[in-house]
């Protein structure tokens, strides 16, 4: 496999989101310097119209998300590259409002980062309201879905996480094997980079080696830190030093 942003720091969340380290973002891209990277990507868990969702920051504070970091970006022109950016799922009813094209048009932001939490079903419902039994038994399928039609839409840049739709199963099936050949494919014949995500490296049955075994060997992917704190931005984290090797 291929990794892209070798030396920039990819997958920063902000207080905004609510389940973050209450600093501001120039402390991130100061630790950045620190370390020195040459580039930072800050993808903060995007709104939706309504706030319907929790776990993310609200929508009322997009545009100050946007202007803050943008001024940022200004300020360090030159020293290192700060790139804006959203996590957000796919949900074929925002899709069909418009929301992923505004998004995705505003020339403020550098990328949208494909992070399928949960997904939409066919009644307009959300998988976060299944029962337990049905959670555990077809989630994965559904966000699987989800991640393969968002890759197709266009609008996002990278996939984060792919494997962690896996979290809820204890052992790699069949049902797992077509849903990650699935994704896998679709991502590589587009050309969209999947994240192996270093919060799920350390989280159980939130990584999968069968998962990542099944990927070309030219598969571009990014080490993503998936940071809520300063001290998530840790220079002794690696793939290697966790006792995987991709």
């Amino acid at each position: 496999m291929k990794r892209l942003f070798s030396n920039e720091l990819f997958h920063i969340h902000t207080y905004r989101c609510g389940h973050a380290e209450m600093i501001g973002d120039e402390a991130y891209i100061k630790k950045a310097l620190e370390l020195g990277k040459t580039g930072i990507w800050f993808t903060d868990h995007a709104p939706f119209p309504g706030d319907p969702f929790g776990h993310r920051m609200a929508y009322a504070g997009l545009e100050e998300y946007l202007r803050t970091l943008s001024e940022l970006k200004e300020k360090y022109a030159g020293t290192i590259d700060v790139r804006i950016g959203l996590e957000i799922e796919y949900f074929p009813s925002f899709d069909r409002q418009g929301y992923y094209s505004q998004l995705k048009d505003d020339p403020r932001i550098d990328m949208l980062l494909l992070g399928q939490h949960m997904a939409e079903d066919e009644y307009g419902t959300y998988t976060f309201s299944w029962d337990a039994r049905k959670k555990n038994r077809e989630e994965y399928a559904a966000l699987g879905e989800a991640i393969v039609r968002g890759i197709k839409s266009g609008y996002f840049g990278i996939v984060a996480h792919p494997d962690r739709i896996f979290r809820r199963k204890k052992t790699w099936d069949e049902g797992m094997q077509r849903t990650a050949e699935e994704i896998i494919q679709t991502a590589y014949v587009r050309i969209v980079p999947l994240e192996i995500n270093l919060v799920s490296l350390g989280t159980k049955r939130q990584f999968w080696l069968e998962f990542w075994n099944l990927a070309p060997a030219d598969m571009p992917y990014v080490l993503g830190l998936d940071a809520h704190s300063i001290e998530d931005v840790d220079p002794g984290k690696s793939s290697e030093s966790m006792g995987v090797s991709v």
